[in-house]
């Protein structure tokens, strides 16, 4: 991703300029649409969202980007320079929650794949070669398990990302999932927050300082689309900027 490098800094400056107060009724010109789902195309759409101050969208498609491309060291770059420009809380959890991935979860499908017929070919011949080739199959069967550990160990990591969501619009939350229950907090956009619960339009929430509560499913966008969120992802793009 080194092409970000040359406009991050007019992304920062547009975002900057937003945090201090961009009209909340502009208008936004339609992001790019990219011809396939991946860390490039959600980074380009991270960074147009970046350069029209509207942080929260930026945060999403670089969340998204993250999942294509975990180790990415521009994609990590921008997404932090986003959040601090709008004072998005940090993300706690130590290095290893922010580290835990390895790969593209397709390339680490196939290393599992790989792994697996490695190990079971090398026990299979372990049974029929002679003893001159043991220490070579059991080295197979070794890094084969080894392959098989790796992608089984990204698979979990990813899985935790299946429950997170982006807040695109400052939000309350509350102790019950009703509307006139009372403020707890209130949950800043652009954070990244894990769902926990849904109930009647609410979701539960644990937000980047670890609090709990409910807020409203409409103002939190997920990093993984499900259907319901990529229908109305339109209104989203369309509501006052963040």
């Amino acid at each position: 991703m080194k092409r970000t490098a040359a406009g991050l800094f007019f992304s920062i400056a547009v975002v900057g300029s937003a945090a201090l107060g961009v009209s909340r009724a502009e208008t936004v010109e339609q992001p790019p649409i990219p011809s396939i789902y991946s860390a490039a195309a959600l980074y380009d759409v991270g960074n147009f969202y970046a350069r029209m101050g509207r942080p929260a969208l930026a945060v999403l498609n670089y969340e998204r980007a993250r999942v294509f491309a975990p180790t990415d060291t521009d994609i990590q770059a921008n997404l932090r320079h986003v959040r601090e420009s709008v004072g998005a809380p940090a993300r706690t959890g130590g290095w290893l929650s922010q580290h835990d991935r390895l790969a593209n979860p397709n390339t680490m499908y196939w290393i599992g794949l790989f792994g697996l017929a490695l190990a079971g070919t090398s026990l299979l011949l372990l049974r029929r070669w002679t003893s001159s080739h043991r220490a070579v199959l059991r080295t197979g069967a070794v890094i084969g398990v080894a392959f098989m550990a790796l992608a089984l160990g990204d698979a979990f990591a990813t899985a935790s990302t299946l429950h997170e969501s982006v807040v695109m619009f400052a939000t309350p939350a509350s102790a019950s999932p009703v509307s006139a229950a009372d403020t707890l907090f209130t949950v800043p956009f652009a954070d990244v927050v894990s769902v926990r619960d849904e109930h009647g339009g609410f979701d539960l929430i644990i937000d980047s300082q670890g609090r709990e509560g409910w807020v409203a499913s409409r103002d939190l966008q997920p990093v993984i689309p499900r259907s319901e969120a990529v229908r109305g992802f339109r209104q989203v793009i369309h509501r006052p900027a963040t």
